[in-house]
């Protein structure tokens, strides 16, 4: 969930879904489908891919007036840059081996 810090103080339930997909296999309505089928009143939801979406998903998840927001490769490697983890067109060593280490405790 996110929550919006004091003074809102209000809490925002969402569900997620990653696709890790070739970087030439887009990612069709079906995928995204399975999401919002379990979305219940009040959540939203974040569908995040290595790839990209066909533009008939995106048009479904706009049209429709989903609650899901989608993020791409791109997205993915411009967050990384904002958060200063990219250095000479590599992830950062130090901060992927903390990741890697904490999915291996947990």
């Amino acid at each position: 969930q996110f929550i919006i810090p004091f003074p809102v103080g209000y809490e925002i339930p969402f569900l997620g879904e990653v696709k890790q997909f070739n970087r030439d296999t887009a990612v069709q309505p079906k995928h995204v489908s399975r999401l919002v089928a379990r979305l219940n009143r009040g959540q939203f939801g974040i569908f995040v891919t290595t790839s990209y979406y066909t533009k008939q998903t995106q048009r479904e998840v706009l049209e429709d007036n989903y609650p899901v927001k989608l993020f791409t490769g791109l997205d993915i490697i411009n967050f990384l840059k904002e958060l200063r983890l990219i250095q000479n067109y590599n992830i950062k060593k130090e901060w992927l081996d903390t990741v890697i280490n904490q999915m291996n405790l947990t």
